[in-house]
């Protein structure tokens, strides 16, 4: 059997080692977070989303105060306003958030309000009727991280007849003075599809805190 001249053999190492990454990066060196979604996955940039937040004049204090935020989505179809909306997605949204507490906050922020920052969950469960809502409390427990510790809670609820999946993890600077929010999300049935994926992106999430 003739060899092959090691040159080849060398090539051909090189281009197996070189496929494609599975997996980047979504990271604010400056704030200390880090996250990976797929490498396909289609990013809505930091600009964007402030622009868009910026547009609601109801919010524009707390935009301001906004220090860092990012989003991915599985579609290249998703726009910042569909980020900031609670219609449900068809496709995962993954969107994380860096905000700055306005002093009142420093001091009466809980784990329940944070539990809250996207639906009232710990209302709808406390309700008599949870029907209403049709929540279904999927995991709730502390996440502590170097940077900053919270709670990470995943639940199911009903949003205009439409069966929605939330994963949240919500952590605050041991000072208290700064929120880091990370969402993933999507409709159930969604979810059920692309559960791998969504549960990888979400133990993702790393806070070391700002530098």
């Amino acid at each position: 059997m003739k060899k092959l001249p090691l040159i080849f053999l060398a090539l051909a190492i090189t281009l197996t080692g070189c496929g494609i990454p599975s997996q980047k990066y979504g990271a604010s060196k400056s704030e200390g977070v880090y996250f990976t979604v797929p490498y396909s996955w289609y990013e809505i940039p930091t600009t964007s989303l402030n622009a868009e937040e910026k547009k609601n004049g109801d919010n524009l204090e707390r935009a301001f105060q906004v220090k860092w935020q990012l989003a991915y989505s599985k579609s290249r179809d998703i726009r910042p306003g569909d980020v900031f909306n609670l219609a449900t997605p068809e496709v995962p949204i993954v969107y994380a958030r860096v905000r700055e507490l306005f002093p009142a906050e420093i001091n009466s922020i809980n784990y329940n309000e944070m539990r809250n920052v996207v639906v009232p969950v710990t209302k709808w469960l406390e309700a008599s009727d949870k029907n209403s809502n049709n929540i279904n409390l999927l995991d709730d427990y502390d996440r502590i991280e170097v940077g900053a510790r919270g709670i990470r809670t995943i639940f199911t609820y009903d949003y205009k007849g439409i069966a929605s999946y939330i994963d949240q993890t919500v952590l605050l600077t041991p000072d208290r003075s700064k929120l880091y929010m990370f969402i993933v999300r999507c409709s159930v049935a969604c979810q059920k599809k692309y559960k791998e994926e969504m549960t990888k992106i979400g133990d993702s999430f790393t806070v070391r805190g700002s530098k």
